[in-house]
């Protein structure tokens, strides 16, 4: 990993452990007579809902994936924009750039206007 990442990853766990101390915090203002079992219980469920958040949240950030109507080849969808589809293989948004390779070169049976789009879904 690069140094970015794992800074950003650095800041998400402080984040969360002066959540974790603001939750025993507020625990402890509470009940003072709180018992260590209680606290651990309590944030037992608060990690528990928490995973349970960041689990609904990589699924909700996975891209559609489909089959091009125009070429064949797989696709799916941006993260950033959910209704621009691109070719699986290279990013790509035409049907062309998809399809070329250094060996084969362009394929002109390919129309340039062409460009990533799902199937018609029947409902």
């Amino acid at each position: 990993m690069d140094e970015r990442i794992l800074a950003m990853m650095a800041a998400v766990r402080s984040g969360e452990a002066d959540r974790l101390v603001h939750a025993v915090h507020g625990m402890v203002d509470a009940n003072p007579e709180v018992s260590g079992r209680e606290v651990l219980l309590q944030l037992e469920a608060l990690a528990q809902k928490s995973q349970e958040w960041a689990n609904k949240t990589v699924v909700a950030s996975e891209p559609d994936r489909d089959t091009c109507a125009k070429c064949g080849q797989p696709i799916e969808t941006d993260s950033r924009d959910r209704e621009r589809w691109d070719h699986s293989s290279d990013r790509s948004r035409g049907c062309r750039a998809a399809d070329f390779t250094a060996e084969d070169g362009w394929n002109d049976e390919i129309p340039r206007s062409w460009v990533a789009s799902p199937r018609k879904r029947r409902s």
